[in-house]
């Protein structure tokens, strides 16, 4: 079984990772980390132009960190044999379905990030758009309860 495990850091990308981590412990899976670094778009006179709000540096050792401690964490429950790690810059998204088709998954396991309705109309869903448009199937686990 092919499975991509979407990550951002948050208690429910924790919370998917645990919960892939249970699922898929034993079993002879192939599995991809894929972390983002949003890039955002900002829009004037001259058009679109692409704008890196973070401080990359600190931000790619940050995400290294990330997919290495999650990487820790299954191979410490079982999960393998193959475990890879991807981190790109980009949408979210898009990235997350790049992979998965690369990978021909047979599943995506992200977190959903709990935004309310105006939230979603404004920054939009990734874990709504990954849904809607993967070839695959896709496990959503959502935050934990307040």
């Amino acid at each position: 079984m092919n499975v991509i495990i979407a990550l951002d850091g948050s208690p429910s990308s924790r919370r998917a990772l645990e919960f892939a981590s249970t699922l898929l412990a034993g079993r002879d899976t192939t599995v991809c980390l894929v972390h983002i670094i949003p890039e955002h778009i900002v829009y004037g006179k001259a058009g679109a132009a692409s704008v890196e709000v973070y401080d990359m540096p600190k931000e790619r050792a940050a995400s290294k960190e990330l997919l290495d401690e999650s990487e820790k964490r299954l191979r410490d429950a079982g999960v393998g044999p193959e475990i890879t790690k991807q981190l790109g810059t980009g949408d979210p998204a898009d990235l997350i379905l790049t992979a998965a088709t690369d990978a021909k998954a047979d599943l995506i396991v992200m977190g959903s990030r709990g935004l309310n309705v105006a939230q979603r109309f404004l920054i939009g869903s990734v874990s709504t758009k990954v849904a809607t448009h993967a070839h695959c199937a896709v496990l959503v686990v959502h935050p934990p309860a307040k």
